[in-house]
């Protein structure tokens, strides 16, 4: 069983800051410094520290191998962003919200405890 306070699921949301937005408002704004802090609280407040939240803005330079992964298999399969992507695998394409994520997160721990 690995340490309790040890990460042992690895969420990030991919984004592109500099993509057009909808006019309406509509989704959220994970490109948003107070919107992914308010994320990673919840998701420390409902799961302790199992779970290690990270934001990949597409519009950034990357050096990072997975984000480099990321990011082509966004092009190649033409996936919606904003992306969830939980232990390297994407979950949802397009809209969602912190409700969402968390409930992704629960499933994920349905899936491996």
């Amino acid at each position: 069983m690995p340490p309790l306070d040890k990460p042992t699921i690895q969420i990030t949301i991919v984004d592109d800051s500099q993509s057009e937005k909808c006019d309406s408002r509509c989704g959220v704004d994970w490109s948003s410094v107070e919107v992914i802090a308010l994320a990673s609280n919840r998701i420390k407040e409902r799961f302790g520290n199992r779970i290690n939240l990270n934001y990949l803005d597409l519009s950034e330079p990357m050096t990072n191998h997975h984000a480099v992964e990321l990011k082509q298999r966004v092009r190649k399969e033409k996936l919606p962003l904003p992306l969830l992507v939980i232990n390297g695998q994407p979950r949802i394409s397009g809209q969602f919200d912190i409700h969402l994520l968390l409930e992704a997160i629960d499933a994920e721990l349905e899936i491996k405890p």
